[in-house]
């Protein structure tokens, strides 16, 4: 039986044959094709002569009943036929509707819980596309990045590509931020933007037709500039999980802009997790229910290729705890600046009657006391800079300066809550604000707010600054301009204020004040005025020189008071604000206590030759650099390798949004623009494509049908091809120098669970067999633990 799209829908034709008839006839540009039972294969040439002109070639390609389905894709299972003349389809049918034989195939289909006795295979005959280039559309990373799509592509025609014949380059496209990276690997092509975000284009629509409660794999071709789409699937190796992990940049973004180093994200996790519980149990008062929700508070921030993010999820479970949170929410959105407005959340029952009755208490209480308890915080921190100002840091070993900086964090942690009041308190007031001029029909409501929160007398924020340019001024009074101009290093600084005199003290006292105000001044790794004071000479040298005066740089003037409700909101949301720039400014100083203990540690793993130089601890996260210390262990191959690691991150764009299947994991580029051997000989790098961890000896596997034993070992091989599906089923993993995210490797390995690691040049020929190794699919690295004996 001949089966066209006029009667597609009377058969059982397989998935993949369905989907291709259904795109066609939506309007996507797939190369005519008509589909083929296995009993009628003697009328495939006949029609086909009246179907193709006379010159083309042919694919026959087959759709069995189990393939492309969700739960499995068969990859790679049945067979295919290429570039065939018109004479040569009845035979290929034939073969290709043959369902396979053996014991492989048997066990492939026992662990896709599929009764290979009840497969049916019809062939699809299609219009050769003898391609530029193809590749596949991955509408989700399948190694679990759900918001961004993946585009492979190499040279020729699909086959090549999928069957790791040809090198591919991969591209990276956010679907949150439309930003994208590529990653060349030898001498594959490259396209254009135009045509990549055609590309994805196409692959949303798909989507779309298909249903977006899956992700696809989808097979295109491009020739003479025009795309046409060979094949469409549900991805079926994505990580499965109830609800995903959501990681938003926004706001926190402010305080942590580019790479922050591990020191920094480690203290910003604990920092987080005390505070967040302090304030929920001074909330609800109840520590069974805090501890219900211990593994959410862990988790209000997280990292993902260096970048720091929120956990967003987590950050609306904390939110419904509160009362009125539905309306809070839209307003804790737009003060932080969220895009994405969607509310998602991992609680899965809602909050009991007295303990909603307890925080709704407890929340209006602090909303009424907040000021007061603002200005206690404030006392209270004085005590913490008193506490921190007593510490001899240069006589403390490096024990007790960490034990001072346990000491300092509990302290933080205890009193440091309040400020999350605050500055709900300021976004509700000043929501307040903007909905009652809204009601009064205001014109420009948002501006007028604004106008009414803005030009604070007093601002502590803008006490630095001012001070910053009476130094300045006093500079050119004085006629030191030209003496703070040479001063260019830390040597010349300390040489400069060694000669005292008034304005050397000036910036003394300022950096006491204020040397810890510094751009990105919350990662601990940055270089602040009080780390690094010729900075600020630098800083006051600029001032000077451009003439900047306090009338240019100080708020304006205090706006005309409203009357009424407004009035009251206004003055409410501004002494929030205040309250939170005071607050904003003493964490830094904080962050400043922090930084300084951890340089003294640094200095005095340095000293010991445990690391390079003190500023290598910040690459070291708290609990590595407490082992450090208490261990003695050389720590300088794990800093360098995170040095490696961390410059691979800058070249990374900065997604404002990353969307995990089921975990958070690091991408591992080395080189964008290809992936290449580590240079290190016990190192090797790749493209990672099937996650997970193994350990074993290595098999270098030369040729497949030999059937080399590979149970429990790590296969290395140039390329593979389908068959190697059965010496894939026993092995620990597999290393390739081909490959990318669509190849068999990857997708057989994901299917199986195995890690692989594709693109690894050299990989045959720089492992041996007999080697130890251990695979690290997520990372793309490939670790030699033992070299075999020659």
């Amino acid at each position: 039986m001949i089966i066209t799209d006029k009667n597609y829908r009377d058969f059982a034709v397989g998935a993949k044959a369905e989907n291709l008839f259904k795109m066609r006839e939506n309007g996507f540009a797939v190369p005519p094709f008509f589909c083929v039972l296995g009993d009628s294969s003697e009328e495939a040439e006949a029609f086909a002569e009246s179907f193709f002109d006379g010159s083309d070639r042919v694919s026959v390609r087959s759709s069995a009943s189990s393939e492309d389905g969700k739960a499995a894709s068969f990859a790679g299972q049945f067979r295919t036929e290429l570039k065939l003349l018109l004479n040569e389809i009845n035979a290929a049918v034939k073969r290709v509707c043959a369902v396979p034989e053996g014991a492989g195939f048997a066990e492939y289909c026992k662990i896709n819980g599929t009764n290979a006795d009840k497969i049916t295979v019809c062939a699809i005959v299609q219009k050769m596309i003898f391609a530029d280039s193809s590749g596949i559309i991955f509408t989700a990373n399948p190694q679990g990045i759900l918001n961004e799509t993946v585009v492979v592509v190499g040279s020729g025609t699909g086959d090549n590509v999928v069957g790791d014949k040809a090198d591919t380059t991969a591209y990276y496209y956010s679907n949150s931020d439309g930003l994208y990276y590529s990653e060349q690997h030898g001498n594959s092509p490259l396209i254009s933007e135009k045509t990549l975000k055609a590309l994805v284009g196409q692959a949303e629509k798909i989507k779309e037709l298909f249903g977006a409660e899956n992700e696809y794999d989808i097979e295109f071709a491009i020739k003479d500039g025009n795309i046409f789409i060979l094949q469409a699937r549900p991805i079926t190796t994505l990580p499965k999980a109830d609800m995903p992990i959501i990681l938003d940049n926004s706001n926190i973004v402010e305080s942590y802009p580019g790479i922050t180093l591990p020191l920094t994200q480690s203290f910003i996790r604990t920092a987080y997790y005390r505070v967040f519980r302090s304030v929920l149990l001074r909330l609800t008062r109840e520590p069974k229910t805090v501890d219900a929700a211990d593994e959410i508070l862990r988790n209000m921030v997280d990292a993902a290729n260096g970048r720091i993010y929120y956990r967003i999820s987590n950050w609306y479970d904390v939110i419904l705890f509160l009362p009125f949170s539905k309306k809070i929410i839209p307003v804790w959105q737009e003060m932080l600046g969220v895009k994405n407005k969607s509310v998602t959340s991992h609680a899965d029952k809602k909050i009991g009657f007295l303990t909603h009755a307890r925080v709704t208490f407890s929340f209006l209480k602090l909303l009424i006391t907040c000021p007061k308890l603002m200005d206690r915080l404030d006392g209270e921190f004085k005590e913490m800079i008193r506490f921190f100002d007593s510490l001899d840091l240069n006589k403390a070993s490096s024990a007790e300066v960490l034990a001072h900086y346990q000491k300092l964090l509990e302290m933080v942690s205890e009193k440091w809550d309040v400020t999350l009041v605050n500055d709900m308190y300021s976004f509700i007031f000043t929501g307040l604000l903007k909905h009652r001029l809204r009601a009064k029909k205001v014109p420009d409501p948002d501006a007028e707010a604004n106008r009414c929160i803005s030009g604070l007398n007093g601002i502590e924020s803008m006490k630095p600054v001012n001070e910053l340019i009476k130094i300045a001024e006093l500079v050119m009074e004085n006629g030191e301009f030209s003496i703070l101009k040479n001063i260019r290093t830390a040597e010349d600084y300390r040489a400069y204020s060694e000669q005292g005199g008034g304005t050397a003290q000036m910036i003394a006292d300022y950096i006491g004040l204020y040397g810890d105000r510094n751009a990105e001044e919350l990662k601990l790794e940055s270089r602040t005025f009080r780390t690094d004071p010729q900075l600020l000479v630098q800083k006051i040298v600029q001032y000077a020189e451009n003439g900047i005066s306090l009338g240019e740089t100080s708020a304006n003037a205090e706006s005309k008071p409203l009357k009424g409700l407004c009035g009251v909101f206004a003055k409410k949301a501004a002494a929030g604000i205040k309250n939170r720039e005071k607050s904003r400014l003493n964490r830094s100083r904080l962050y400043g206590m922090m930084r300084s203990m951890m340089l003294k540690v640094g200095g005095d793993l340095a000293a010991a030759k445990q690391i390079s130089e003190p500023r290598d601890i910040f690459y070291l996260d708290y609990s590595e650099a407490e082992c450090a210390v208490k261990s003695g262990e050389d720590m300088r191959e794990l800093i360098e390798n995170r040095r490696r690691q961390y410059s691979s991150f800058e070249k990374l764009p900065a997604y404002s949004r990353l969307v995990f299947a089921e975990k958070v994991f690091d991408k591992s580029h080395e080189n964008i623009g290809g992936m290449t051997a580590d240079n290190r000989a016990d190192i090797l790098t790749g493209i990672p494509c099937s996650g997970g961890k193994a350990r074993g000896e290595i098999l270098v596997v030369d040729d497949p049908s030999s059937c080399p034993d590979t149970a429990g070992k790590i296969i290395a091989a140039k390329m593979t091809d389908p068959g190697w599906v059965f010496l894939l089923a026993g092995a620990a993993g597999i290393v390739t120098e081909k490959g990318s995210l669509l190849s068999h490797t990857a997708i057989i390995s994901r299917e199986l669970g195995k890690p692989a690691v594709v693109g690894v040049d050299g990989a045959a020929r720089l492992l041996k067999s007999g080697d130890v190794a251990e695979i690290d699919g997520t990372l793309g690295k490939i670790t030699i633990i033992e070299r075999v004996k020659k």
